[in-house]
């Protein structure tokens, strides 16, 4: 007689012949539940304690991929093999906007991917550069570039120096020279430059020529 295993046990449907024996019984006969073997899934932890068709497995995927840790239960299939499940990267994307900067990305922008944020002149150590790493959220950390600040310790010889309401980068400050100095009091403009210094002054001592 023949025997056809159902799908999912012994090679999906393979056939045995069983044979009537001297004792009046047939031969034995067996269709053994396929074994899916262990179950692995790339950047996730799979657990699945029975690895024969119908058994369920469980897949958690790791943080920073697909959901930040959802899990789903996967099947043995009758063909020998798991459902396919994948844990991709998360995505921070290309739409990190810092101000005053320039952003280069790296080879990608999914978890654990990298972005340089380069600050203008004036900004946060004039040039200087930032790396930011996509993290498992999936969102870019937040960055500034401050404008560097000039400070209030600047100060001219023979002559006196006001400060504006704001001492970061471009903006000014007046330095009036003292009676005797420059025009006797004509005043001077500075700004706070990139460096994070302010602009040079000068208050010379007025000229009275050649004594006639």
């Amino acid at each position: 007689a023949t025997i056809t295993c159902s799908s999912g046990y012994t090679a999906n449907g393979a056939t045995q012949i069983i044979t009537c024996q001297a004792t009046a019984t047939w031969s034995s006969v067996s269709c053994p539940a396929v074994d899916c073997m262990a179950l692995v899934v790339a950047n996730a932890v799979s657990v699945a304690p029975n690895t024969r068709h119908p058994s369920v497995g469980m897949v958690t995927c790791n943080p920073g991929y697909t959901a930040n840790g959802a899990s789903r239960n996967v099947s043995c299939l009758p063909s020998g093999k798991w459902e396919t499940y994948t844990c991709s990267p998360v995505d921070c994307g290309n739409s990190l906007t810092v101000s005053n900067s320039s952003v280069v990305y790296g080879s990608a922008t999914t978890f654990g991917n990298t972005a340089a944020i380069n600050c203008h002149q004036g900004y946060t150590g004039s040039g200087a550069s930032v790396t930011v790493t996509c993290p498992s959220t999936g969102v870019w950390p937040v960055r500034t570039c401050a404008s560097v600040d000039c400070g209030h310790s600047l100060t001219a010889a023979k002559g006196n120096v006001t400060f504006g309401s704001s001492t970061t980068f471009q903006q000014t400050a007046t330095v009036t020279c003292s009676t005797g100095y420059t025009a006797n009091g004509a005043t001077q403009i500075i700004t706070c430059q990139a460096t994070a210094t302010w602009s040079s002054v000068s208050c010379p001592a007025v000229d009275c020529m050649a004594l006639v």
